[in-house]
């Protein structure tokens, strides 16, 4: 089905996972999705795991797709796809999530097809993005072992997640095969125009990135490639670049013991000075001050035009704008 659109800014949720497991489990009561359509669409750094146990309603995509969604449906959508879920109208469906980067846990395990291509393990999820268990029964099992292992983390849980998580990788690929037609991003999405661009930040934030390149990646002029990030995504290319270098920057202080300046060098940033006004502009304090509270476990907020609150990217949003 297609729905008429508007072009609207895209927000991007970025969420930090552990080095050892590169997942993270949302799920509890606080999980009810509201019935409200949000009035813009959101996309993840890495792939979303979504299982609905209750309720009915819509996921709808920036290019115009919709796919109605109902209870034991199992939605898998890949990192930078645009998307916003919405219950059937007087009701609030009720879902757990796994997020999860695909190819950092699989990468180990597997022999690419997709290194010689550029492309991530964490976009090859087949178009049609919902599985329903008498459809997909292969991988609506899958699915559903990883949430298990997530939830009761038994003994070897690790290992049994991540042989789920590489059998599901398997098998989405071999549906993907069997629809050679079906494509995750078309040309009815604008986001599509920058996904190239945003696709080489998020594997090249480590080094110098000129702007001018990522207009070249997109096959649009510099000034039309500034133009047309800043319509979309509500940000201009640097700021989004900065955004993901001191993300990057925010894991690699709660979980190493590396210096400050090592870190600031190591995600991209030519300075300590510059990485430090960065830093406390987006989160509105030093990187010394940000690794005390994580390591005291206190709440550290993040103030920033891609993520709206704490709320809006760890709990469900209750009356979305």
């Amino acid at each position: 089905m297609k729905k008429e659109k508007n072009r609207q800014i895209i927000e991007h949720r970025f969420y930090d996972l552990p080095a050892d497991v590169p997942a993270l489990l949302l799920t509890g009561d606080k999980w009810k999705i509201s019935e409200k359509r949000s009035s813009r669409y959101h996309f993840h750094n890495c792939t979303e795991i979504g299982f609905c146990h209750s309720g009915e309603g819509t996921i709808e995509f920036e290019n115009g797709d919709i796919i109605k969604f109902m209870a034991g449906d199992v939605t898998i959508i890949p990192r930078y796809l645009p998307h916003t879920t919405y219950s059937a109208k007087g009701s609030r469906s009720l879902w757990s999530y796994i997020f999860i980067d695909l190819s950092s846990m699989l990468s180990p395990l597997l022999f690419l097809k997709s290194a010689e291509s550029g492309l991530s393990i964490d976009d090859e999820v087949p178009a049609n993005c919902l599985f329903r268990e008498e459809e997909h029964p292969h991988i609506h099992f899958l699915a559903s072992c990883m949430l298990e292992e997530m939830l009761e983390q038994k003994a070897d849980w690790t290992s049994l997640f991540k042989s789920s998580a590489l059998s599901l990788h398997y098998r989405l690929q071999r549906l993907k095969e069997e629809k050679r037609s079906d494509t995750i991003y078309d040309s009815n999405s604008v986001f599509a125009t920058l996904k190239p661009a945003i696709d080489y930040i998020s594997q090249h934030y480590t080094g110098k990135i000129v702007i001018k390149d990522l207009a070249t990646l997109c096959h649009l002029s510099e000034n039309h490639f500034r133009r047309q990030f800043l319509s979309i995504m509500g940000t201009s290319p640097l700021a989004f670049i900065n955004f993901t270098r001191i993300n990057q920057a925010c894991i690699m202080l709660s979980t190493t013991n590396r210096s400050v300046l090592t870190i600031a060098e190591e995600v991209g940033f030519h300075s300590v000075a510059s990485f430090n006004r960065n830093f406390k502009e987006l989160l509105g304090l030093s990187p010394n001050e940000y690794r005390k509270k994580s390591a005291a476990k206190l709440d550290l907020p993040i103030h920033h035009r891609f993520i709206k609150s704490y709320q809006g990217w760890t709990q469900a949003e209750v009356d979305p704008d």
